[in-house]
């Protein structure tokens, strides 16, 4: 799919990736001078208008479409960025333990996939928990 949204016929964001377009929709429909001004965001999916609303301050609007990018999909980033620093999953789960949240290999895996239909249930405090344990990692050049 082609995700292509606007402000007030303004482009703010095109792209077939997920991630962006739902960016894109969150900046337009808290955008506060075209909430203030009657403005009007609007999503358009393969040149196809799905949504238009107007603006609100702070909350927005939902995503329009259900298929939320999500904690998930924050883990998988992080611990992607953490490989391609060179940090492996065994060092990334020793420094989570080492800051007080015991972690395994298996459970960082489990917080960014579904296996075998079951996903494990993750925080925006224990993302925030792998972010510093990575920081650690190579700070201390503790590469693995």
């Amino acid at each position: 799919m082609n995700y292509r949204i606007l402000l007030d016929d303004t482009p703010v964001g095109a792209s077939d990736w997920l991630p962006v377009a739902q960016a894109a929709w969150d900046r337009a429909a808290r955008d506060r001078d075209a909430a203030q001004h009657g403005g009007e965001a609007v999503l358009l999916v393969d040149g196809r208008i799905v949504a238009s609303v107007h603006p609100r301050t702070g909350e927005g609007h939902a995503w329009p479409l259900g298929d939320d990018v999500g904690l998930r999909d924050v883990a998988h980033a992080v611990q992607m960025l953490a490989r391609a620093a060179g940090v492996d999953a065994a060092a990334l789960a020793e420094a989570m333990s080492d800051r007080g949240l015991p972690t395994t290999r298996a459970r960082l895996k489990s917080v960014s996939t579904m296996q075998d239909g079951r996903r494990a249930a993750t925080s925006a405090a224990e993302l925030v928990v792998m972010c510093y344990a990575a920081a650690s990692v190579l700070r201390n050049d503790g590469r693995s």
